[in-house]
């Protein structure tokens, strides 16, 4: 075989290798987005996922690609994550250029939880409820500042929840211990009473007095039905979402 030959097979099957090439864009303003993690991924074989990130004009491609049948989804930290709506054909020799990605930007929510004197309250919960759903979820600073950051456009009700405190059960302080980043989830530690008291050991006022904190929606209200909705559109960066913790 001369070196014709073999320079000719050699440039064919570059130009065969299966690729899929395309493009990230803004679903509003129709830019590129620059720096978006894009996934092709076989629904048959997740774990071969493969992952490339897209360039200053919002371009990606993934060469070599085996024949099969493949989905692209897009992620970013400031939209929603999208996918292309119908699966890819791989075939032998195949090259598939452009399939564009329309990323939507995501929402914040912003403000303050502050108790009954107005003074500003840490590690309370903040949810962003989308009906049933939990759409983001966060605990104030503090200053009492919270940032619900990620949320598709939507209507939201807000709501801020004091952890719960301890109770006295029998002979036994019981204290809800919330989730670490390491931990499967929630617990509680319990200590015995006779033996606190025994020792002089400090025992949380709040398992005294029997105070309970309900959950409390925007602006003020302790009944979801009568919250007011926060309507974010795309991209909406909506600060002053204030609440006031309520004690019964």
């Amino acid at each position: 075989m001369n070196l014709l030959v073999l320079t000719l097979i050699a440039l064919f099957g570059i130009q065969d290798t299966p690729a899929i090439r395309g493009l990230v864009i803004d679903d509003g303003t129709r830019q590129p987005i620059a720096g978006a993690s894009v996934i092709l991924v076989r629904p048959d074989a997740l774990a071969a996922a493969i992952v490339a990130s897209s360039d200053a004009v919002g371009r990606f491609a993934f060469e070599k690609v085996p024949p099969g049948t493949y989905r692209v989804l897009a992620e970013h930290d400031d939209y929603v994550r999208s996918a292309v709506s119908e699966p890819i054909e791989v075939g032998s020799g195949d090259s598939i250029a452009n399939p564009t990605l329309t990323l939507t930007p995501s929402a914040v929510l912003s403000g303050r939880v502050i108790d009954e004197q107005g003074a500003p309250v840490s590690k309370i919960v903040v949810k962003a409820l989308a009906g049933a759903v939990v759409a983001g979820q966060t605990r104030t600073n503090d200053l009492g500042e919270y940032r619900l950051f990620g949320l598709p456009p939507g209507a939201y009700i807000v709501s801020a929840t004091r952890y719960p405190g301890p109770s006295i059960e029998g002979n036994f302080v019981q204290t809800p211990t919330p989730p670490c980043p390491d931990c499967p989830g929630e617990g509680t530690m319990r200590q015995s009473l006779t033996g606190l008291l025994s020792t002089g050991a400090f025992i949380d006022p709040r398992a005294l007095t029997g105070q309970t904190y309900p959950e409390v929606f925007y602006p003020g209200t302790t009944e979801r039905s009568a919250a007011t909705p926060v309507k974010a559109g795309p991209g909406a960066r909506i600060d002053g979402i204030d609440v006031q913790l309520i004690v019964r």
